[in-house]
């Protein structure tokens, strides 16, 4: 009697699922939290590098008619920049937008104009990063763009992830891209 009581305790398996679908939610439940904060903040990083690749696009795409570039053409950039950047709030998006000049022999590069807009600090690493990338009597658009990713669970990700790209351009229908316009009332800042 005791065996049979034993065997058919130890031989129910009624409550095995209900188990070990216990142990298995909460693992699951933190791999998918976690893929779809990854996959957020992997998503936003490819946001910026288009951000800033579409801003120095844009910049080196100045034509001879326009003359240059200025003051309202770099808000508006800006502003291109952040809606790229949508859904995520473009609000933290820092963009800081410079012009290297070079020689004659496309070496001894300077920075000829820089502009930033959202509060982003000046670049200091212009020069160097074009170092390699210089024209003879030409210029290179170089476009920094920084943004301070925050996960919208708050779940693995706590604390906000500051992210940062370059991208270069060359002026495409000009050889150095003037700032402010010759003959124009629009200031460079």
């Amino acid at each position: 009697m005791l065996r049979r009581r034993l065997r058919a305790l130890f031989g129910d398996r009624k409550g095995v699922a209900a188990i070990e679908f216990a142990f298995a939610l909460p693992i699951l439940c933190m791999m998918v939290f976690a893929l779809y904060e990854i996959s957020e903040g992997v998503i936003c990083y490819y946001k910026l590098v288009d951000a800033a690749n579409s801003v120095a696009d844009l910049v080196g795409q100045t034509t001879t008619t326009e003359g240059g570039i200025g003051n309202t053409d770099f808000n508006n950039l800006y502003t291109a920049g952040q809606m790229i950047m949508s859904p995520d709030s473009g609000s933290t998006l820092k963009l800081a937008i410079a012009s290297v000049t070079f020689n004659s022999t496309g070496k001894s590069g300077q920075v000829a104009w820089q502009v930033e807009r959202g509060g982003a600090a000046e670049m200091t690493n212009a020069v160097t990063a074009t170092a390699n990338l210089g024209i003879a009597n030409g210029s290179v658009i170089v476009v920094q763009g920084i943004y301070t990713y925050t996960s919208a669970l708050n779940y693995f990700v706590k604390k906000p992830i500051s992210m940062s790209y370059q991208a270069f351009a060359l002026p495409r229908n000009m050889a150095t891209i003037p700032c402010p316009p010759p003959n124009s009332s629009q200031s460079c800042n």
